[in-house]
């Protein structure tokens, strides 16, 4: 191929001194700087002023506004615990509720205590203490309250128990009466089965009394109101009064005594003078007062936070007008800094429209224009005219580039041909002397009659043309340029493509391949031609590595992955130097003897490996060899 001739201009000449790019923006940078500088001192003036008025601030209104804020987060921090404060249902949560709030009210009483607080705060203390003098007498009523509570829970549990023992009790004596029944029937006796009737008819409406009267004890203790609690002792007293006149009924039956004393306790706790009626009655009261007594705080509670609102109000007008004044301090030095910036705008704009933009960044975009097409190969590539500046040494540099690259392009190329002949004189080489033994071999058998045999060394003679036209079709699919998009491609197919035309090298160099590859095909997203470029790419490198070595074994994998499939080669060779490891991606970075590459396979497989969305790595190296790892992506299902 022959050489693209390339036209070079004439390298700037050196001056010591030059108008160029960095001077004339550096000329734009000290106006600029010029007008900052100018506002600076305009702000030093401005804000010399300011600074007065914001120690005024800071001095006076800050501990103010300090206080002010403390004071308020303690008041809400009061006002939101009063609500629960006696809505506790048991001893447990109002302490716990009481120690909350008796600390928040401590931390308010501390705070007005403070000896650098607020002088006006004189409303506020007063209402403090009224609130905790308040807060003893709530503690005095809840304490009555919930030991009440706590006699009737247990008043309670005695019950459900003396139930339980009745119920007990009675079932014998129930089957006691039935028996007696029955005997007195079968003898004809009218009076005695009466009696024993009446003795079970007693027996069972004390037992359907006595689980009335506990059932309706039970209610009471729950009940809220006092028409509530008003019914419920009306259907208690009738309760009462037939359990204890069945019980007299009962007096004459020795075997009721058990019996007849639970009933008796049942009446006993059922007393509205002395037993749980009159502890509810209690317990009701002592709810009323803590009621009044929680009204109270919460009207102390308002009246606080109003007392707080007003204190804050006014230290914030305070610190309101502190502000106003250094606003107005600031307003001045704001206009004449506008005034600057305004005009910092204007240079700034002119010097990158006028300069920067239709200037220097339009010669740069064509420089840009040109670096791409360049880099894309081209040659017919129009280089902007070179100027007396940076731009213009950057132009010269990207000709003089423009012909490094085609001339290592056209290296490249030369020796990818001589490679390529020496793979398919290998390759063609062996079918032919084959073919050669098989042609003579034929006459021989023609000469002698032996036809049948004869066809079958020409059917070997065309097996093995058609395995040289498969290698020139691989190595012609090889060569030519490969497509951009994407397809799914079997992985070990692309592998055993690769490999195919470095097998001359294997026989030639004397190693070992060994090919460790997953038994079901696994597809994975690439172009194959590029694919096939980067296994061989990598598998050279190996052969290289391993050339001097008495060890000499490069070994292919290929597993499934998480999301598509990996590919490792591995070689037995002498390993990458640890300070050599983050460079080996990089282009014309090679540890090869000069003259043996171009250092530009690798870095051309890591970018193939990006395009295809996929990552190589080297996992690992040492004096036992070096592993490359592909990790490709699957198809998207």
């Amino acid at each position: 191929m022959a050489a693209v001739a390339q036209t070079i201009p004439a390298p700037p000449r050196k001056h010591r001194w030059r108008f160029g790019i960095g001077a004339r923006l550096f000329a734009a940078f000290v106006a600029i700087v010029g007008l900052a500088v100018g506002a600076c001192v305009v702000g030093w003036l401005s804000y010399a002023r300011l600074s007065g008025e914001l120690s005024a601030i800071a001095e006076a209104q800050m501990p103010r506004l300090a206080f002010a804020s403390r004071l308020s987060k303690a008041g809400a921090d009061i006002g939101s615990a009063t609500a629960v404060l006696t809505s506790a249902g048991t001893r447990a949560e109002y302490d716990e509720m009481r120690g909350v709030y008796g600390e928040r009210l401590k931390v308010l009483q501390d705070l007005l205590a403070q000896p650098d607080a607020v002088r006006d705060v004189a409303q506020i203390g007063p209402v403090a203490r009224a609130i905790g003098e308040n807060l003893s007498r709530i503690d005095i009523a809840a304490g009555k309250r919930f030991t009440l509570l706590e006699a009737m829970r247990s008043d309670i549990d005695e019950l459900r128990w003396l139930q339980a023992d009745l119920i007990e009790e009675a079932d014998p004596l129930v089957d006691d009466i039935r028996f007696n029944i029955e005997a007195e029937a079968r003898k004809s006796g009218g009076s005695n089965a009466l009696a024993e009737q009446r003795k079970s008819e007693a027996l069972l409406t004390a037992i359907a009394q006595a689980n009335l009267a506990t059932g309706l004890i039970g209610r009471l203790v729950n009940a809220t109101t006092v028409a509530e609690i008003q019914e419920t002792n009306a259907f208690l007293g009738d309760s009462v009064d037939e359990l204890a006149t069945r019980l007299d009924m009962l007096s004459g039956w020795p075997d009721s005594i058990t019996l007849r004393q639970l009933a008796r306790r049942i009446l006993e706790q059922a007393d509205v003078r002395t037993g749980i009626p009159n502890r509810k009655n209690s317990e009701m009261s002592q709810a009323a007062q803590l009621s009044g007594l929680a009204q109270e705080n919460a009207r102390l509670v308002e009246t606080l936070g109003r007392n707080i609102e007003a204190e804050v109000t006014a230290i914030e007008a305070n610190a309101n007008a502190a502000s106003l004044r250094a606003a107005q301090a600031i307003d001045a030095g704001r206009k004449m800094l506008a005034a600057i910036a305004l005009s910092s705008i204007v240079l700034a704009i002119a010097i990158g429209y006028f300069y920067v933009h239709r200037n220097v960044l339009s010669r740069i975009r064509l420089l840009a224009a040109a670096a791409g097409s360049i880099g894309e190969g081209r040659h017919s590539v129009q280089l902007p005219p070179a100027e007396p500046d940076e731009l213009g040494d950057l132009a010269h540099a990207l000709a003089l580039f423009r012909q490094t690259r085609d001339e290592l392009i056209q290296s490249a190329k030369l020796a990818a041909l001589g490679q390529m002949a020496a793979g398919i004189g290998h390759e063609l080489n062996q079918p032919l002397a084959a073919i050669r033994a098989q042609i003579h071999s034929g006459s021989t058998l023609i000469n002698r009659g032996n036809s049948e045999q004869a066809l079958v060394n020409l059917e070997k003679i065309r097996a093995l043309t058609a395995r040289m036209a498969d290698q020139i079709s691989h190595i012609r699919r090889f060569a030519r340029r490969p497509d951009a998009q994407l397809r799914p491609v079997d992985l070990n197919t692309a592998v055993g493509d690769a490999v195919s035309l470095l097998e001359h090298r294997f026989d030639e160099e004397q190693a070992e391949l060994r090919m460790d590859l997953a038994e079901e095909a696994m597809l994975v997203m690439a172009e194959p031609i590029r694919l096939e470029q980067v296994v061989v790419n990598l598998v050279a490198n190996a052969l290289d590595a391993v050339k001097e070595t008495a060890r000499r074994r490069v070994t292919i994998t290929t597993r499934p992955s998480a999301d598509g499939a990996s590919l490792v080669i591995a070689d037995t060779g002498p390993g990458i130097a640890a300070g050599d490891l983050q460079a080996v991606f990089d282009p014309f970075f090679t540890t090869k003897p000069a003259g043996s590459g171009l250092g530009l396979g690798l870095s051309i497989s890591y970018n193939i490996i990006k395009d295809f969305g996929a990552d190589i790595t080297v996992l690992e190296s040492g004096p036992d060899g070096t592993r490359f790892q592909i990790l490709l992506k699957g198809p998207e299902r």
